[in-house]
């Protein structure tokens, strides 16, 4: 039987492998993604918040796992993107917020929704969305298939 530490000094060498946690975060992020997209415009029946702003959050922590590889211009362009959508959201959000005050004195809020802004918001978070994807398989970051074992990526 082969000793797979044999030539090793402890706590040299890591004793387990990261990468099959990083491919369940990398699962589960997917899958919030796919769940926040079915309708982006209602809040998050657990978290309370817009499930557009759930669905740009976890894009961008499916950058944050792949980013290490990623070359410095690659960065530069998803961080571009990035910053866009968040100025987007502090300055042209989806929904617009207002409050009338009641007999009780109470504030009742209300929330009004903009398509154009909607619009342009989608668009954005759809573009930063494919290519994280498109750099994170480039990087080697989802499962392997055909394509990717003969040194080609399917997305392009």
């Amino acid at each position: 039987m082969k000793n797979y530490n044999e030539g090793i000094e402890e706590g040299k060498v890591s004793e387990w492998n990261e990468a099959l946690f990083k491919m369940k975060r990398l699962h589960e992020l997917q899958s919030e993604i796919n769940v926040v997209k079915m309708n982006p415009l209602s809040k998050h029946y657990v978290t309370g918040r817009w499930n557009f702003d759930i669905w740009f959050n976890s894009v961008v922590a499916l950058y944050y796992e792949g980013q290490a590889k990623y070359t410095e211009e690659e960065v530069k362009e998803i961080d571009n993107i990035k910053s866009i959508i968040e100025s987007l959201l502090e300055t042209k959000n989806p929904y617009r917020r207002t409050a009338s005050s009641t007999y009780s004195g109470r504030n009742k809020y209300k929330h009004i929704f903009r398509e154009e802004n909607w619009k342009l918001l989608k668009k954005l978070i759809e573009l930063l969305e494919k290519k994280v994807k498109i750099l994170n398989d480039v990087h080697g970051l989802s499962t392997k298939n055909v394509e990717s074992m003969n040194g080609k990526s399917i997305l392009r």
